[in-house]
C-alpha cells in the first residue's frame, strides 16, 4: 500500500487514467493533483479555481482534464497544469457538483452537473453548450455514462434518477428512489442502473422500467446495533470483470456485493 500525501483538505473526487498508471484528485484545498501511481507522487499541482473542487474527470485519450467546483466554475485543463479553459457564457448559477467526458473521441462531449438543477452538454471542441437537461428539483449529485452509448443517467437530492440521451438532447425516462441519490452507477454487464441513496441501494432495471434488487446495509460496529437510521451508500464502483460491485458507506465501511447469475 502507497499513500498519496500533498493535498490539505477533504479530497472529494478522483479520475484514474486509461491505463491506471495515473490519477487525478480534486480537493476542498481548491487545487487538483496529478499523480504518477508507481512512484506514488505528485506530478502536477493544477491551481485555478477560487473555491473548493469538487469534480474532476480525464478525457478519453488522457489528453485533457475538465473539474468543476464550489466557484461555480467548469475548467478546461492540459495534463501540464495549465487552465486552457474556463466556461462564461452558459455557465452554470451553483456549485459544479460533477463533471464527466464522453466516451466517443470522434463526439467530444464534455457533461457538467449543478446544484442549480442543471446538466449542460458542451461541445469539447470549443466548449459551446449543445443542451441543457432540466428535470431535477433539487441538487445534481452524480453523473454516470453507459459504455459505448450516448445514455447519460443523472441523481440528486430529491430521489430522481434521469436517464437522457447526450448527443441527441433528448429525456429518455426517470424514476423516483423515494430517498435522496448520491451517485449513480450503469452496470457493465447489464442493463440496469445502479442507485446509492440515503437508505442503501437500488437496482433499476432499464428494460422493464422497475427495481428487481434493494440492499440496506446492517450495522457492522457492535456500538451501531441498535441504530435505527439508515446508513447511507455514498459510492459505488464495478470490478473490470462486472460481478464485484463495491460500495461506499457513511458507517466507514466497504461492502462487496456479487451478481450471481440466474439458474
Amino acid at each position: 500500500m502507497s499513500l498519496l500525501i500533498g493535498h490539505s483538505h477533504f479530497i472529494s473526487d478522483l479520475s484514474l487514467s486509461q491505463d491506471s498508471r495515473y490519477c487525478l484528485t480534486a480537493s476542498w484545498d481548491s487545487t487538483l493533483r496529478l499523480w504518477d501511481l508507481r512512484k506514488g507522487q505528485t506530478i502536477k499541482r493544477f491551481v485555478s479555481h477560487s473555491r473548493d473542487v469538487l469534480a474532476v474527470a480525464f478525457s478519453p485519450d488522457n489528453r485533457q482534464i475538465a473539474s468543476g467546483g464550489r466557484d461555480k466554475n467548469l475548467k478546461i485543463w492540459n495534463t501540464v497544469g495549465e487552465c486552457k479553459f474556463t466556461v462564461e457564457q452558459n455557465a452554470h448559477t451553483d456549485w459544479v457538483s460533477s463533471v464527466k467526458f464522453h466516451n466517443d473521441t470522434k463526439n467530444p462531449i464534455v457533461v457538467s452537473a449543478s446544484w442549480d438543477k442543471t446538466i449542460k452538454v458542451w461541445d469539447n471542441l470549443n466548449m459551446t453548450l449543445k443542451h441543457t437537461f432540466v428535470g431535477h428539483k433539487a441538487q445534481i449529485n452524480s453523473l454516470d455514462m453507459a459504455p459505448k452509448t450516448s445514455f447519460l443517467a443523472s441523481g440528486g437530492k430529491d430521489g430522481k434518477a434521469f436517464i437522457w440521451n447526450l448527443v441527441d438532447g433528448k429525456y429518455l425516462g426517470d424514476t423516483q428512489a423515494d430517498s435522496p441519490i448520491n451517485v449513480v452507477l450503469f452496470a457493465p454487464k447489464n442493463y440496469w442502473l445502479v442507485l446509492g441513496t440515503e437508505n442503501g441501494i437500488k437496482v433499476w432495471d432499464l428494460p422493464s422500467k422497475e427495481f428487481i434488487f434493494e440492499i440496506k446495509a446492517s450495522p457492522i460496529d457492535a456500538n451501531r446495533e441498535k441504530q435505527t437510521s439508515p446508513i447511507s451508500c455514498t459510492s459505488l464502483a464495478w470490478n473490470k470483470g462486472g460481478q464485484l460491485l463495491f460500495a461506499g458507506f457513511d458507517d466507514g465501511y466497504i461492502r462487496v456485493y456479487k451478481v450471481v447469475a440466474n439458474a
